[in-house]
């Protein structure tokens, strides 16, 4: 007799079960197709970040107008990169079109050395030579197609690099304005936790920038004048090239390895013996001697962690999610501690760049 009554409610709750996973789905899926999006978005934001700090830091010594105070950041990183470019930018541009001869000639020279090892043999038979690629491009291909997408790729990297610059610049004109109203979105209890939060995220991420900048520096000067010293050619390109991917914690030295050594065994196998000594030691140079400095001041991660998060964004997102891997896995553990560990469980937590010592407790937070 109970079943005609339970039958409707039953059919009912199937019914919302299948909404919601409906919902979940469709909400991944739109999450997927708008990756690409997502992550020119959080590339802003961090540029935004690096602004306002920079915005800040004049403000608090100079005493001017939040707006005269950006407009000055800006114009002294435009003067900056612009004096590095003439001072350094031919050489390097000439270095660079100098990469593209050289490492053919290395790739020769390293498997006319691995052909003299009977183990290497069987792997070096199933590989083209440099040669056989270069001339599986014959003059008869599809050249308007080839010329088309480099164009395309060109222009699309370069409206990405617009978006982010757009989006950077604006939320630092007023970063309270887009804070505050996605905040308002939030039940009015939540509000000042939420802009807590937001604080501390934008502390985190900024000393995370300060941070990497730190150490890229670093890593460029230091391998620059250590090839210089050990006579390898492209010297100042390469310190270019390392300390860029060194923005990629623990993968990108390893990255920046790779042009290096083989534009030094283009040259003699006791040059690359030597560009590996140089690597090391900035690697040594920078994990020994200047992250014990930096982390007192910045945030500092766990290195598996890092990887992880890594590979994971890679598989997802591609170069771009590598790229911005770790501030974003800085910004998913300052939400989980604060929200979570803080204001669920009520323990204790030192946050993510917090130099204050132990963060409050879940108590004190509310």
């Amino acid at each position: 007799m109970t079943a005609p009554s339970s039958s409707p409610s039953f059919a009912r709750r199937v019914l919302t079960a299948a909404v919601i996973v409906a919902f979940v789905v469709i909400v991944f899926l739109l999450l997927g197709s708008l990756a690409d999006v997502m992550m020119l978005v959080f590339a802003g934001v961090m540029l935004a970040v690096f602004l306002d700090g920079l915005t800040g830091v004049v403000q608090q010594h100079a005493h001017l107008p939040r707006g005269l105070s950006l407009a000055l950041v800006c114009v002294s990183l435009l003067a900056v990169l612009g004096g590095f470019i003439w001072l350094a930018g031919p050489a390097i541009g000439e270095q660079f079109g100098q990469i593209g001869e050289r490492i053919p000639m290395a790739v020769s020279r390293l498997r006319s050395w691995l052909a003299e090892y009977e183990w290497a043999r069987p792997m070096l038979a199933k590989l083209e030579s440099p040669g056989q690629v270069m001339s599986s491009i014959s003059p008869s291909a599809d050249v308007v197609g080839r010329v088309t997408g480099v164009f395309s790729t060109a222009f699309g990297a370069l409206a990405n690099v617009l978006i982010v610059l757009f989006i950077g610049l604006y939320l630092a004109i007023n970063p309270r304005l887009y804070v505050d109203n996605l905040i308002r979105l939030a039940p009015p209890p939540r509000r000042q936790r939420l802009h807590e939060v937001a604080q501390q995220l934008g502390r985190a991420l900024r000393l995370w920038l300060i941070g990497r900048v730190t150490s890229m520096s670093a890593i460029g000067v230091l391998t620059a004048i250590g090839l210089m010293i050990a006579g390898v050619p492209l010297a100042l390109v390469l310190g270019v090239i390392a300390a860029t991917l060194s923005f990629i914690p623990y993968i990108g030295p390893i990255l920046a390895f790779v042009p290096a050594g083989l534009i030094a065994l283009s040259e003699s196998p006791t040059a690359l013996v030597y560009t590996l000594i140089v690597f090391l030691i900035a690697q040594l140079a920078e994990s020994y001697l200047l992250t014990p400095i930096i982390e007192r001041r910045v945030v500092s991660m766990p290195p598996a962690l890092l990887i992880a998060s890594q590979m994971i964004m890679g598989a997802f997102v591609g170069l771009l999610g590598v790229l911005l891997a770790t501030p974003l896995t800085v910004s998913l553990i300052v939400i989980i501690q604060m929200l979570y560990i803080e204001d669920v469980l009520g323990d204790h937590v030192q946050l993510i760049g917090d130099r204050g010592g132990a963060s409050r407790g879940a108590g004190s937070a509310r």
